[in-house]
């Protein structure tokens, strides 16, 4: 950063040291304007796109930024590394300058110093600076860059660096320098003919120079022109200076009696009417105090902490805020309540702003957003300003409406925004007022002293709002159908109201006969609506503005039956980068289509996605919409074999379940992070995989057969994750079905390994033969790659069998020997703990040890710290049955330090139950106890049952 420069204060132009550097295509340019004048701050890829393009940008315009922001950087960075000065940052991108790198800030801060030194009466250091200030111009400011975003600021800073001159011939006047600045003046007055504060410096300056009666005709023109373009007559501080030039005033000579610019643009009193005392003139007629704020909900229910915040927040204001208004922020989904909380708590506190209180809708939700110009209009209007008087020029219109807000205390509701510069234009200027802002978008750039991200309501307040609609006896009367209503409506209160209000209007209607009309989800958004309240139309707002990209991901990305979308699944099912996916991620969750969960991940509302579901329907062919769950399959897939590679670096079996054509998975460095993807992932990727096989309109597909059946097997080295067995052995026989009709071997023979563990499991173990023996009997491959598995199932077949422990000893000796053959060690330590849980049963438990010390062996070729702590775990259970608790004891100690090293949280939870097995059975109760019941409740939080009866049977015995 050090040594850049730029230039915004005519033609953009950036500097490192004395170089100066290319900044590209006027677009690119553009793009170089929005990120500096930020000042550092974050702005979105969608807002940019938007300050380059406009509101209806051409649909490459995010892959156009994306390569200017490229450019840029090689033109800006110094180094090959990691961007220093251009970074990206939470879906967008900043630019880092120094201090007073930007010449806007350094005009700021040569500002800042003028009126320091004014303050301390040295007024001329204070107009040398601010004619520093003024030299940093070069023409008009941006000059050639494109883009609303600069053209709103070209106005602004053409705007400021009139108000420095303005301040310095001010101060030139005060230091008697009349003569150097009438010229000056003149020019101004007739360029900006209605700025009545020039006009009056030039009238001063006109009349110690001796020319009074060409001050008096300024005046008239002054008169003239703002009847002819405004119809109202100059303001009282420059009438007022008129009336003392006609009658000489000699204080007017005196450089000390030039009339303060405030006076000049000062409003009437914003609280007094008629006569002012003691002055003898009039001001404007007494006007109603404005009470705009729209009636307050009668059944509105909970949101107590939300309202006391939001309530506390606009009287208290904000430590250090001394100067500047209050601004309270409520942004969230639509439909969650915004404006309902909004009008409540400004109710509750509109007593304490006698100014009275100001409300605008600024449909911020879709692409007919208000014009915050027009809204300072209206709210002029409202404060007394004649229509005719409310100038047209936006800079003026702003300046007008600050100062008539100045003097007063006012609420202002400004509800539905839908940016923060939507917001910025109707900022009173200084402090005394609050401002309440909702909206879908955070506006993260608003400076607001407090922020309430509302939520749907909590069931127990649904419930009450359904109550407080339809009345509480029908609601007792069917509590089942009750519940089944607000969970049907997501919490979300428009949806809740909905309902109620249809109930309310048909008394004859039970709640279970709409909660039946809810359950069919095809139906379930068509049912929510009453008159002129729907949730449809509600979502579609936020939906009609989107850009193309960002819709069609809001749609498929609601495809895949999951809770969370992560960034990698999201790049999988759009076929992008992670980054961009996260992007457009975020540009949906700043509209309130998607709801930010932990870092990276977010969720759709469950009517916001039945929602999306329908666009698809719409928009989107049956090829697209299934090509999004088997590109989600298919990155599951890559995760699992990234999973097991990084547990078991060993294993083959990865390589024989992927494919090339997958799409890239998750980077998963050690084994700690594989356990954790693996137990965060199942649930989606069964849940996928059910959508996939169990599909009512499309039968299942060859190459989803290949992705499924891969994924399964791959999840069987996770034996010790409680998995659904259930679940998988009736997706494995569907799988089979649909392998043996497509005349996939290998994923006939994966179907028959997982519903051969699965049934095993399950405790039908006949079944678990049949399948193994099918699976070592088709020929080929896949066949040979996983005999040895095959031969472990057979041995846990036998295990369970009655009178089938040598059995199964044979068989896991066998697998044992054949997957060290092969080198894969982790099959060979799962058959070594089989043989331990063998030959325990049979009370063998010195060839039990051996085999526990074979696993540990064999876990070390493998290099999995899970098998290590798992052969650890064994180690001590066969100690524990020869009566050497002491080193069980100790080797269980090494497991649990393995598992806490890893994160493995299952193994951790069952290694605290073997602790607490062996300290009981050596009749160290007092210490059993802790270990039981730590690991009660990691078991229960697992959602383990057998492991949980365990510990409790422990836990009574001691």
């Amino acid at each position: 950063m050090g040594g850049l420069r730029i230039a915004v204060l005519g033609p953009l132009r950036a500097w490192r040291g004395q170089r100066e550097l290319e900044a590209g295509s006027a677009q690119q340019r553009a793009v170089l304007a929005a990120l500096a004048l930020r000042r550092g701050r974050v702005a979105s890829s969608a807002e940019l796109v938007q300050d380059v393009w406009g509101a209806h940008p051409p649909a490459s315009a995010p892959a156009a930024l994306r390569n200017y922001v490229s450019r840029l950087r090689t033109a800006l960075e110094t180094g090959s590394g990691a961007p220093e000065v251009l970074v990206s940052r939470a879906g967008g991108y900043a630019l880092r300058l120094n201090a007073r790198a930007l010449d806007v800030a350094e005009a700021e801060w040569l500002g800042a110093e003028a009126e320091a030194a004014r303050a301390r009466g040295d007024l001329a250091s204070a107009t040398r600076l601010l004619g520093r200030a003024e030299g940093l111009w070069d023409g008009a400011p941006l000059t050639g860059v494109p883009g609303e975003y600069a053209e709103r600021h070209r106005d602004r800073l053409s705007e400021y660096r009139l108000v420095l001159t303005e301040t310095r011939l001010e101060l030139e006047l005060h230091l008697g320098r009349h003569a150097r600045a009438v010229t000056e003046l003149t020019a101004l007055a007739d360029e900006h003919p209605l700025r009545e504060g020039l006009r009056a410096l030039q009238m001063v300056a006109l009349y110690r120079c001796g020319r009074q009666g060409e001050a008096l005709a300024a005046f008239a023109a002054a008169r003239r022109l703002l009847a002819e373009e405004l119809g109202v007559d100059p303001g009282p501080a420059l009438a007022g200076l008129h009336q003392r030039i006609l009658e000489a005033d000699p204080a007017l000579s005196a450089p000390s009696s030039l009339p303060a610019p405030s006076e000049v643009a000062s409003p009437p009193a914003g609280e007094r009417a008629g006569e002012q005392a003691g002055s003898g003139r009039q001001t404007r007629p007494a006007w109603p105090r404005p009470a705009q704020l729209p009636p307050d909900t009668p059944d509105f229910t909970g949101r107590e902490e939300e309202v006391a915040g939001v309530s506390a927040a606009l009287v208290g204001g904000a430590p250090g805020r001394g100067t500047a208004p209050v601004v309270c922020m409520i942004h969230g989904m639509g439909g969650v309540g915004k404006t309902a909380l909004a009008v409540h708590a400004a109710h509750a506190v509109r007593d304490r702003f006698p100014g009275g209180q100001l409300y605008a809708d600024l449909r911020g939700a879709g692409r007919e957003a208000v014009d915050p110009y027009d809204v300072q209009e209206l709210f002029l209007r409202a404060l007394g300003v004649a229509p005719g008087s409310v100038p047209r020029d936006r800079d003026e219109r702003t300046a007008l409406y600050r100062s008539w807000l100045a003097d007063r205390r006012l609420l202002l509701l400004l509800d539905n925004a839908a940016d923060t510069r939507q917001v910025d234009a109707l900022l009173p200027g200084t402090s005394g007022s609050a401002v309440l802002v909702t909206s879908r978008n955070p506006l993260i750039f608003l400076p607001a002293a407090g922020r309430t991200v509302l939520e749907p309501l909590s069931e127990r307040d649904a419930r009450s709002l359904l109550e407080r609609i339809v009345g509480a006896d029908r609601c007792r009367r069917e509590p089942q159908a009750t519940q089944d209503l607000v969970h049907a409506c997501g919490m979300l209160p428009l949806a809740v109201r909905i309902v109620g209000t249809r109930l309310a209007a048909r008394p004859r209607w039970s709640l279970s006969f709409v909660a039946s009309r809810l359950g069919d989800r095809g139906q379930r958004l068509s049912e929510l609506e009453s008159g002129d309240l729907a949730v449809e139309h509600v979502f579609r707002l936020g939906y009609s503005a989107l850009y193309a990209d960002q819709a069609r991901a809001f749609r498929l990305l609601a495809i895949p039956e999951i809770t969370d979308v992560s960034s990698a699944v999201a790049a999988a099912v759009l076929q992008c980068e992670p980054r961009a996916a996260e992007a457009v991620l975020d540009d949906l969750a700043h509209v309130g289509l998607l709801e930010p969960g932990d870092p990276g991940r977010y969720r759709y509302h469950d009517l916001l996605r039945l929602f999306a579901r329908h666009r698809t329907l719409e928009s989107d062919d049956p090829e697209v919409r299934r090509e999004a769950l088997s590109r989600t399959a298919g990155f599951h897939l890559s995760g699992m074999a990234a999973a097991l590679r990084a547990e078991w670096p060993h294993s083959r079996l990865p390589a024989a379940a992927e494919r090339q054509d997958l799409p890239g998975g998750p980077v998963l460095p050690d084994a700690s992070r594989a356990q954790q993807w693996v137990i965060d992932e199942l649930g989606a990727m069964l849940a996928v995989a059910g959508q996939i096989i169990d599909h009512p309109h499309r039968p299942i597909g060859a190459q989803d057969t290949r992705t499924l059946a891969s994924l399964l097997v791959l999840l069987m080295p996770y034996t010790d994750l409680c998995l659904p067995w259930h679940l998988l052995e009736s997706q494995a026989r569907k799988l089979l079905d649909a392998a043996s009709r497509h005349g996939e071997s290998t994923a006939e023979v994966f179907c028959c390994v997982v519903a051969a563990i699965a049934c095993a499991r399950t405790g039908r173990h006949e079944e678990a033969r049949d399948l193994a023996l099918r699976a070592l009997e088709t020929p080929g491959p896949p066949q040979q790659l996983l005999a040895h598995r095959l031969v472990h199932v057979m041995g846990m077949v036998a295990a369970v069998r009655p009178g089938g422990l040598e059995e199964a000893i044979t068989h896991f000796r066998r697998g044992q020997a054949m997957s060290r053959g092969i080198g894969e060690f982790g099959v060979a330590a799962q058959c070594e703990f089989g043989l331990v849980r063998a030959y325990l049963a049979d009370d063998r438990p010195q060839e039990a040890l051996e085999a526990a010390r074979d696993a540990l062996a064999s876990c070390l070729e493998a290099e999995s710290p899970a098998c290590a702590a798992l052969a650890r775990r064994a180690l001590g259970e066969a100690l524990a049955a020869l009566g050497r608790h002491g080193e069980a004891m100790a080797e269980y100690h090494e497991a649990l330090e393995l598992c806490e090293a890893g994160g493995m949280r299952t193994q951790h939870a069952h290694t605290l139950l073997s602790c607490a097995s062996a300290l009981t059975d050596a009749g160290r109760l007092e210490e059993a106890r802790p270990f039981a019941r730590q690991a009660l409740a990691a078991l229960a939080e697992l959602g383990d049952g057998a492991g949980e009866q365990r510990a409790r049977a422990i836990l009574d015995r001691t």
